[in-house]
């Protein structure tokens, strides 16, 4: 027999697949300006009113195919990830917080990060309502006796927020004649100083440089590689590898072999050095004739933020261990 607890979960994983297949259209009709309530759903291809039981969360989509049961146009892969990504997260969080406020307070923030992501990733788009929601609601959960900062805290990181970011973004312009982010992106970072304060937001901000970093690289790599750019193109490889190196002089304790570790360390500065040099020309390069290629800043910020939510006291563990804090 089922014990309640099994029958809660399986209630809270299906309401998250409801509740994330009502984002897919908050995200999408924000995009294109319509109503999220009026019209009803329909085929983005061909317009037809979807049937009650071709709209199903997840469920549909395998039983369709994958395809319009009118026009038989291929639906995107986009709608059954966020349904099941948005039942997921709201399943780990209950696992994790349990019956309590804070649960509700953090799935509610979960599904505008996903919200903001599809956005900012399909149209390089982030609408300004969603993070401000994220604001007020990261001051209302730190007035609660449950909140992770306190409210001076939480009004503190949305100021750190917006400095921080407008004061990073407009280096950009030094490089590239444009801002480095977008306005979003500072809107997106007050919302996570609101929620998490000023000091855990710069511990978002360095997650979320490094994912970019993760996800921009290989893209980066591979078009040096199409333009026939090879000297680019070693350049990223040089970076990585400098990277990489440094993290093992601190993991395997070398350091202790000092005139090794000084001739190696004075290899790795010159070939960083040259890397950057190299970058920083192709750059200046793109920027004449136009040829960035510009991945959304939002997406790996909410990404940070979610995995703030769930593992923020391994990650400061973490931090203080590397740093000898």
């Amino acid at each position: 027999m089922i014990d309640l607890n099994t029958l809660i979960a399986i209630f809270i994983f299906i309401t998250g697949a409801c509740i994330g297949s009502f984002l897919n259209v908050v995200a999408l009709r924000g995009l294109s300006g319509e109503s999220i309530v009026f019209p009803p759903s329909k085929c983005p291809k061909c317009n037809n009113k979807l049937n009650w039981y071709t709209n199903i969360p997840i469920v549909s989509y395998c039983f369709l195919g994958g395809k319009c049961q009118f026009c038989k146009e291929h639906i995107s892969l986009q709608y059954p990830i966020v349904e099941f990504l948005n039942a997921a997260l709201y399943l780990f969080c209950f696992l994790t917080f349990g019956y309590t406020a804070k649960t509700l307070f953090l799935c509610v923030l979960i599904s505008l990060f996903l919200v903001i992501a599809i956005t900012d990733f399909k149209e390089s788009v982030v609408i300004d309502a969603h993070t401000y929601v994220i604001i007020a609601l990261g001051l209302i959960y730190n007035l609660c006796p449950f909140g992770e900062v306190g409210f001076v805290q939480s009004i503190l990181g949305i100021l750190v927020g917006a400095l921080f970011f407008e004061a990073i973004a407009r280096i950009g312009y030094l490089f590239a004649g444009t801002r480095a982010f977008g306005e979003g992106d500072t809107l997106i970072a007050m919302g996570i100083g609101a929620f998490f304060g000023w000091k855990m937001l710069f511990v978002i901000i360095f997650m979320s440089i490094i994912l970019q970093a993760v996800l921009t690289l290989p893209m980066l790599f591979y078009k040096a590689i199409k333009e026939k750019a090879y000297k680019s193109a070693v350049a990223y490889i040089v970076l990585v590898f400098c990277v990489v190196l440094v993290w093992a002089f601190r993991e395997f304790g070398v350091y202790n072999i000092f005139p090794l570790i000084l001739i190696l360390l004075l290899l790795v500065c010159a070939m960083l050095l040259w890397a950057l040099c190299t970058i920083l020309a192709d750059m200046q390069n793109k920027k004449e004739t136009n040829n960035f290629l510009y991945l959304p800043f939002g997406p790996a910020l909410v990404l940070a933020g979610l995995i703030t939510v769930f593992f923020q006291s391994a990650i400061v563990e973490f931090i203080k261990n590397v740093f000898f804090l």
